[in-house]
């Protein structure tokens, strides 16, 4: 079974796991540098074009959450010659991730903790048509 987490790890850490992961041609993988994210619009801006929406967001969290719990383009051709089976989200310098907006910080891990890594981890098999499980693994690097 697939087990999805929020990782606080060690700049040591994450290069230890990132080598692992270059050669894990099924994994598609986005970084965040957390300096660069003081507001929503900054966080999804980046997300948008790193997980390659379709169609943007406008900056409205549903429109997000429907778009982080799709993803569908990644199976769709197999993306780029992979079959696109795991997702990882790396937000580097977290501590200075959205410094002046605590509570934002805050609703985008409660985001992924309630539902965007539940739904990949199985509620994508009894919501979507032939929805598969995948996973998905977010880590935050201090």
């Amino acid at each position: 079974m697939i087990k999805n987490k929020i990782y606080k790890i060690t700049t040591q850490e994450i290069s230890e796991i990132k080598e692992e992961m270059t050669h894990d041609h099924s994994l598609f993988l986005v970084e965040l540098d957390g300096k660069k994210i003081q507001t929503w619009e900054d966080y999804i801006i980046e997300v948008e074009k790193k997980f390659k929406f379709p169609r943007s967001c406008e900056y409205m969290w549903d429109r997000y959450l429907d778009w982080i719990r799709d993803l569908t383009w990644f199976e769709e051709d197999e993306y780029e010659d992979n079959k696109i089976e795991k997702f990882a989200l790396i937000i580097y310098n977290f501590n200075k991730f959205s410094r002046k907006n605590d509570s934002l910080k805050r609703k985008i891990i409660d985001q992924f903790n309630r539902l965007i890594l539940p739904f990949w981890e199985e509620e994508v098999e009894r919501v979507v048509v032939e929805g598969k499980a995948k996973s998905f693994k977010v880590y935050l690097v201090e």
